[in-house]
């Protein structure tokens, strides 16, 4: 019965991208390590090319919908950059992350998007805001 409790808080605790899941300050870090580490190949307006996607506009949104902020984190964490796979840490991955977001019309809040795959894991990736009119 334990499990089912855990489950059940999981289910309760979830939360959309869109409810403000990372700050201002977190994406500012996120595009400098962007720029860093995925502009080469991705453009230094997230406009990919032929073979690389792009990471801002509606098929990035449409790609990650229905996963979780936690899938997004895992696949450039473990896929990117492609000449060094895994060479960032989840904290800056992270704040990658936050970047896209707010690079995509995300709204930011007043709390830093947690680098903790746990916690990254209850945040909804959902291609529509459910706040939007």
């Amino acid at each position: 019965m334990l499990g089912t409790s855990g489950l059940l808080y999981a289910q309760s605790a979830s939360r959309s991208m869109w409810s403000g899941v990372y700050t201002t300050a977190q994406a500012a870090r996120g595009k400098a390590a962007y720029t860093d580490n995925c502009s080469r190949c991705h453009g230094s307006a997230l406009q990919g090319s032929d073979e690389i996607p792009a990471l801002q506009g509606p098929q990035f949104l449409v790609d990650f919908d229905g996963s979780t902020v936690a899938g997004l984190v895992n696949r450039i964490h473990t896929t990117m950059p492609m000449d060094d796979p895994g060479h960032l840490n989840l904290a800056t991955t992270t704040d990658i992350v936050a970047f896209l977001l707010q690079s995509n019309q995300v709204p930011a809040g007043s709390s830093e998007l947690s680098s903790d795959p746990p916690a990254q894991s209850l945040i909804k990736f959902s291609a529509v805001n459910p706040n939007a009119k």
